[in-house]
């Protein structure tokens, strides 16, 4: 429906822009005569900000790069670790029940 709604509204519209407006031209040559400036006029603005937005997003771009390369100092970088002896664990304390409990999961695995 969609294309046959297309085809004759296109043929309608192009039989229309055909007609004879006297001394040679036709309908579309005098439309486009008068809008050709008005058209000429919006391409050159639309360029114009195209040129605009494209000068401050190069600047916005470039004020974004950094000057100097960023370090970091590794004795400033962290905390200072805990030192912990190697058979101690971890804060984790466990009674008897519970180590008996993760042992029987631990197996069952």
């Amino acid at each position: 429906m969609f294309l046959i709604r297309f085809c004759f509204y296109f043929t309608l519209s192009f039989g229309i822009l055909c007609i004879p407006a006297g001394s040679g031209t036709h309908l579309f040559d005098k439309l486009y005569g008068l809008v050709t400036p008005y058209a000429n006029k919006a391409i050159n603005t639309t360029k114009q900000k195209f040129s605009t937005t494209k000068k401050y997003s190069r600047k916005l771009y470039s004020n974004s790069e950094p000057f100097e390369k960023d370090e970091v100092k590794t004795k400033y970088a962290a905390v200072k670790k805990h030192q912990t002896s190697k058979g101690s664990s971890t804060d984790d304390t466990y009674t008897e029940d519970e180590r008996e409990r993760l042992r029987k999961v631990l197996s069952n695995d």
